[in-house]
């Protein structure tokens, strides 16, 4: 296939536009029209050696591998606190360090029991921030003072058996953790609160001065790295030797983020050095991420 077919089956299969194009080439429009339609008449080396390079650059992106969804332990125990609070009507708490795949965990949730609600908090929520966000996701306007967003939510999820969950709840201050109590209070709906492990002192309070909020907990687990089995399934996933588990397992350190960053890399730099993944090619990968 020559470059001029390489380039049009780029622009039919993964959608790029002369605008998109130009962008990456810094080509004018007009001049990759001409010259994909072999009319141009300017220099069509140097234009030539432009798309080469963007068509190239495009083929090895989508040609990266990708790890798929998988079951892994940190995974199987979002779910399990996620339907105790489902279909119990409590609030749970799960938290542990960045990078172990809680949100991975909670939008995968989504996707089996569609009644359940996500919101994705930021730093600076209050507790009218909360509201308006549930309040939309609920279909409704998303407007309205604290105490006719919080009639409304709570008219709208009273004995429905939803479940609300937060994630990055760390984010929440204290007056929005209690909004989320009084939700639960008045309506009756499971609420699982994910985050990073001072969720759990917020909860508290510095001197356990919060009894009313956190006594409302009814399960809490703390998460962890993956184990050498969730790797080894992954790799299976993957079809890459199991062997690589130990190594992967050490410049990971068990995190979900990082391990996936390994993985995918030392794929690619093995693929570059035209050469299977080996435990050098990952020893070597790992230097160059942030871990």
């Amino acid at each position: 296939m020559d470059i001029r077919a390489e380039l049009k089956d780029l622009m039919q299969n993964k959608g790029y536009g002369f605008s998109a194009i130009a962008q990456a080439t810094g080509l004018s429009r007009s001049t990759i029209n001409l010259w994909l339609n072999d009319n141009y008449g300017g220099a069509n080396d140097k234009v030539l050696d432009k798309i080469n390079n963007f068509v190239q650059r495009e083929k090895e992106r989508f040609n990266e591998c990708t790890v798929p969804f998988s079951e892994t332990s940190i995974v199987k125990y979002v779910f399990e606190i996620g339907r105790l609070c489902h279909t119990k009507g409590k609030i749970g708490v799960c938290y542990g360090e960045a990078g172990l795949g809680k949100t991975l965990a909670v939008k995968e949730y989504l996707k089996h029991y569609l009644d359940a609600i996500l919101i994705e908090s930021d730093p600076g929520y209050t507790p009218k921030s909360l509201l308006l966000e549930i309040h939309r996701r609920l279909g409704l306007s998303g407007k309205g003072c604290t105490y006719h967003l919080m009639e409304e939510v709570v008219r709208k999820l009273e004995n429905s058996g939803r479940l609300l969950i937060i994630d990055e709840a760390e984010n929440l201050p204290y007056k929005a953790l209690e909004a989320t109590r009084r939700i639960h209070d008045k309506t009756g709906i499971g609420i699982l609160l994910v985050g990073m492990p001072i969720l759990v002192e917020n909860l508290r309070g510095s001197q356990n001065q919060y009894k009313q909020l956190y006594s409302r907990v009814g399960y809490s687990k703390s998460l962890s790295r993956l184990s050498s089995t969730d790797i080894s399934g992954i790799l299976e996933s993957i079809k890459t030797d199991v062997s690589l588990c130990p190594a992967l397992m050490e410049y990971s350190k068990g995190n979900t983020r990082v391990l996936v960053n390994l993985i995918t890399n030392s794929l690619s730099v093995a693929k570059f050095n035209d050469k299977g993944i080996d435990g050098e090619i990952i020893k070597r990968t790992s230097k160059l991420l942030m871990v």
